[in-house]
Parts: structure tokens; sequence; C-alpha cells
């Protein structure tokens, strides 16, 4: 069974080919929903616009598409969700389902557990643009979950030189600020693993060695960081352009608009959880929706 999944999220915008039991590539557009919404209490017509381009695009590569939505889709009205839900299927005859922080948090903490080569202690923290979630996980259960209503995009705007191509502002001002947001934990876990977003795209661009992960084998979740070297790292992209950075990246310059915000995000939630290493991964909930929906066929 072949078909297409699209997440629709706050700042980002991605699909995938399910095939064979097996999520390929299809592209990411990087659409300012949360943004837009915030500055205009509306969504914008030229973001929905070129969400519909998007869809349009991945139409014409495979016929069955399902289309997801994440946390701009949970904090718009009610009247706002239906209105573009509506227009979604009157468009394109595919239901736009809305996912829930706590669905969002269990479809991808099961790509990421599932596979597990031993049963162990664990945090899964799913960095978004307008929200995060945190799972604690143990031996391939989930025992704790926290929501937290702020992602990457919420720092950049507090401190939008985080865009610029290099950054003044000190380090530990924009770290405090980002561990003023996180309540106390009372959680402690040797090891967290970042999903949710292409975390490993982030290193491999910039240049950033990761270890090989020997702490347990998965193929999706190939490497590690040792704390140290992961705080050295978000130290040292303040300091690296990111104009040459996107230069690199013409078709996604979009997403490192938000890729410092992300890394203050992740770094905050390491330290609230003594992480002492960090497995930066691909993982995300489309992997255990795409599973969902074939079993149901």
């Amino acid at each position: 069974m072949n078909f297409a999944v699209i997440e629709v999220g706050s700042t980002n915008t991605k699909a995938y080919l399910y095939k064979d039991g097996i999520l390929e590539d299809l592209g990411a557009r990087y659409i300012g929903f949360k943004t837009n919404y915030k500055k205009n209490n509306c969504l914008l017509d030229s973001d929905v616009n070129e969400l519909c381009s998007f869809i349009e695009e991945i139409k014409e590569q495979v016929d069955k598409i399902y289309i997801f939505g994440t946390s701009i889709f949970r904090n718009i009205t009610d009247e706002q969700r239906e209105e573009f839900i509506s227009m979604i299927k009157d468009k394109y005859d595919i239901d736009f389902r809305v996912v829930s922080a706590s669905e969002e948090s269990s479809y991808t903490v099961k790509g990421v557990v599932d596979k597990l080569s031993k049963p162990m202690r664990l945090a899964v923290v799913i960095g978004g643009g307008g929200s995060t979630e945190i799972a604690i996980v143990e031996n391939g259960k989930t025992i704790r979950t926290l929501n937290l209503d702020f992602g990457a995009m919420d720092i950049t705007e507090k401190f939008p030189e985080l865009k610029e191509d290099k950054v003044d502002t000190p380090f530990e001002e924009m770290l405090d600020y980002t561990l003023s947001l996180i309540p106390e934990i009372d959680e402690n876990v040797d090891v967290m693993v970042l999903a949710g977003g292409d975390y490993i795209y982030f290193y491999e661009t910039v240049g950033y060695a990761m270890e090989k992960n020997d702490i347990y084998e998965d193929s999706n979740q190939p490497y590690m960081l040792e704390f140290s070297i992961f705080n050295d790292y978000d130290y040292d992209i303040l300091s690296e352009s990111l104009d040459d950075i996107k230069k690199r990246c013409p078709d996604n310059q979009g997403w490192w608009d938000g890729a410092r915000g992300m890394r203050f995000c992740m770094n905050a939630i390491s330290r609230r959880l003594n992480a002492k290493y960090i497995i930066p991964t691909r993982i995300n909930m489309l992997i255990g929706l795409a599973h969902e929906i074939e079993k149901n066929k």
C-alpha cells in the first residue's frame, strides 16, 4: 500500500511517501502559520495558498493523501478551524485531521521506542514551532507527559536577532529566558531523544560531528552527543554565519530562521532533565500515523 502523509505544523509542513512500511521524504515547505496568526488573528490567505500549492505538488506524485495538523490548528477558533477543514475537503476531497497534543506525543514516542534493542528509561522531547511535548518513557511505556505551550518560534520572536547572520545577545540571557518558561519537572534521565523534527539535518548541514549511538541500536537513531558537546554546539551556532548556511539550503531558508530558537528549547529542557546523552533523530508522529492507517485498511 502506497500513500502520502503530510504534517502541517506551526512553521514547517512536511510530506512523506509511505511505501512498504517505510517513510520516504517528499519534501518540506516553510509556512509561518503561527507567526502570522499571532499578528493577524487569522490564517493568512497567502499561507493557505502556499499550503495548497504544496498539496498540489504532492498530488502529482501520489493519488492518496492524508493530512494532519498540529499545534497552530489546535489553537485557532472553532469557526476558523471548521472553515479551513471544509475548504481542504471541498478543494481536494481530503480529510484534514487536527491531532491533539497527547496524540502527537503518543505517535512520535511510538516511533522512538518500538525498535529499541533493550528496555531503558529515557525522555522523548518533541519540539515544534509553537509547542513542545516531553514524554518520560520507562521500558517502552510512557509513564509521564508534559505539554509546554511554546516552541522554537516563540523563542525566535522574543529574540529576533536569532534570525540574523550572527548573534550578539549573550547565550546565558536567552537560555535563562527559555528556562523560565519550563516548570520544574522533577525527573532525571540519562538519555534524551530529540524527535518531531529533523535534528540530524541540523548537525549534518552545519558540519557538527556526531558520535555513533552506542547506548542502543536503532537504524532511525544512529547518532548521539554527550551533553557537553551538545552544549558547545549550541554556543557555537550563534557565531556561525546563518547567511552562509542559508545559501547552502536555498529551498529551506525559512526552516533556519527557527533553528537557533529550537536549540534553546532543547538545551533548556535537557538541563531541566539533567540529561547526559542527547540522541538527535528524524522521527516524527507520521511514522506512527502511517502504521495506523495501513493497519486500518
